[in-house]
């Protein structure tokens, strides 16, 4: 049973207008962009929105209905999709298929609209498929979309009136687009209602979703979103007091899901967190940056009844935490042991598969056997969550590429091997890592191998399958392109500055990577 809920009444002219999420019920209400796009939408009066998901990850995806009225995705004129993780195209394509809506632009009489962090980076590899892409924040660029499709609702006449708009990325008709932001989150929408389900538990649990920040104030040389949401802004006490009092009430919960690439990245926050504890308010905490918990914070956090706390040092050694840009120079083992001594648990992300540096992955053993033994001591637990990396667009590893996949695994299954006696270990699947990295750094030819991998069903067996059948090499993500080509997504404008820094840094990288692996060439 849904509440909060936008009840209009369709009346004839009103535009009809689909969300389509590319995953789960319980992941969609869990999901702050799509709170924000139901209430920015449905502010509009002659527009209606209703929302679709996805039932199934693999095979044939039933035809897909609105969770509204249970009408079916092909009756709707206007579809936004959110595209926050590559690997979502296929579910989008596999809802449109099943839907008996054709796949591509040009030959399909409905308009896609997309946004999202991988449409920001690089929306290339999806422009066979969508419309339109929002380069950028959605809060001023959302409203302004659909009111000019209420206007216009011919699809010819509408693609050519938005293309205008310098934060717009329109295929075969405006090839550039430049990124735009919200300045100030104090003044921007926020969507203090927000749809609750009193029977389906969200993937976060209950709670209000409050995003404290925006962007990051650091570089790491990995890290795609941090770049992508420059500068970093951040909400005042009084106003995030405020959405909290309010939110609480209208969603009739009393637990805080917290947003932030950065949190407790400033003395808001922190302040924000001591409001909680007086106010006897639950919350839950997203990753957080080592540097960020002193002990007075660790107190505050032990107060609200957090268990476990995340972090991502990626790496413990120096050679790679040069190399990764975070951390670097500083030695924060104590720190991550004063956690244990806290008495929280621990969830550690790791970062290994960097090319040249795969021999010294196995020495973070050490540091992680000694975490391990604190921790049995103390009679807490520890996760350890190991990903390859993965290069991405607007970052210096574009020219880097990925450690081979053979490689990988056999160094991954090193690491369990040694580690699963000392703490639980989780491990990102290589070949879903390779997959994401050929989306992410592709140009518009991997069209078909997308929509035939949708075709058999998704999953790893029909992206395997469709690359046999379409013939598409993938070698751009082992190889990484060559410094100095043009990129499939340099027209598209994220911050000249970024770009800059990414080149800079990867020369950095190649000097860092020769001296760590001995090739003095």
């Amino acid at each position: 049973m849904e509440f909060n809920l936008v009840l209009k009444k369709f009346r004839a002219g009103m535009a009809r207008i689909a969300y389509l999420f590319p995953s789960t019920y319980e992941a969609m209400l869990s999901s702050l962009p799509t709170h924000m796009i139901y209430y920015i939408v449905n502010s509009v009066d002659e527009a209606y929105l209703e929302r679709f998901h996805i039932k199934k990850f693999q095979g044939e995806e039933p035809p897909p209905r609105s969770i509204e009225t249970g009408a079916p995705l092909r009756s709707f004129e206007l579809i936004i999709v959110s595209l926050h993780y590559e690997l979502s195209i296929i579910d989008v394509l596999r809802a449109l298929l099943s839907a008996g809506i054709e796949p591509y632009r040009k030959k399909r009489k409905q308009v896609i609209i997309a946004g999202g962090p991988v449409v920001v980076s690089n929306p290339i590899p999806y422009s066979d498929f969508i419309d339109v892409f929002i380069i950028g924040e959605i809060e001023n660029t959302i409203p302004r979309l659909v009111k000019d499709w209420v206007e216009t609702r011919d699809k010819k006449e509408y693609l050519e009136k938005i293309a205008s708009y310098n934060d717009v990325y329109v295929p075969d008709i405006k090839e550039d687009a430049r990124k735009s932001f919200v300045s100030d989150l104090d003044k921007a929408f926020y969507p203090v209602k927000q749809i609750q389900n009193t029977e389906i538990e969200p993937v976060y649990g209950r709670g209000f979703l409050l995003e404290t920040s925006r962007g990051c104030k650091y570089w790491c040389r990995f890290c795609m979103e941090g770049r992508l949401f420059k500068p970093y802004r951040m909400r005042s006490f009084h106003v995030m007091k405020n959405l909290v009092e309010h939110g609480l009430r209208m969603n009739n919960v009393n637990r805080v899901i917290i947003y932030s690439l950065c949190f407790l990245g400033n003395l808001y926050e922190k302040k924000l967190l001591e409001y909680l504890v007086e106010n006897n308010i639950g919350a839950v905490l997203p990753s957080m940056r080592i540097d960020h918990l002193d002990e007075d914070s660790l107190e505050i956090i032990s107060m609200l009844g957090q268990k476990t706390i995340t972090i991502a040092p990626e790496s413990f050694l120096p050679t790679k935490k040069c190399i990764f840009g975070k951390y670097h120079g500083r030695e924060f083992l104590n720190d991550i042991e004063l956690i244990l001594d806290k008495g929280f648990d621990l969830k550690i992300y790791m970062i290994v598969g960097v090319r040249g540096l795969e021999n010294i992955d196995l020495d973070e053993i050490k540091y992680i056997e000694k975490l391990s033994s604190k921790a049995k001591r103390k009679g807490r637990k520890i996760v350890v969550s190991v990903n390859p990396l993965i290069p991405k667009p607007r970052t210096p590893f574009q020219w880097i590429g990925m450690l081979d996949p053979v490689r990988l695994k056999r160094l991954i299954k090193s690491l369990k091997n040694r580690l699963r006696r000392h703490v639980d270990f989780r491990d990102y699947d290589v070949r879903w890592a390779v997959m994401q990295a050929a989306i992410a750094l592709a140009g518009r030819d991997i069209s078909e191998t997308l929509l035939q991998t949708a075709k058999l069903g998704g999953g790893l067996s029909g992206w395997r399958k469709a690359l046999k059948m379409t013939n598409y090499n993938i070698n751009y993500v082992f190889d990484g392109y060559e410094f100095g080509e043009e990129l499939p997504w340099s027209k598209i404008v994220i911050d000249k500055l970024c770009d800059k820094i990414a080149a800079g840094e990867y020369e950095q990288l190649v000097s860092l990577l020769r001296s760590a692996s001995g090739d003095h060439s």
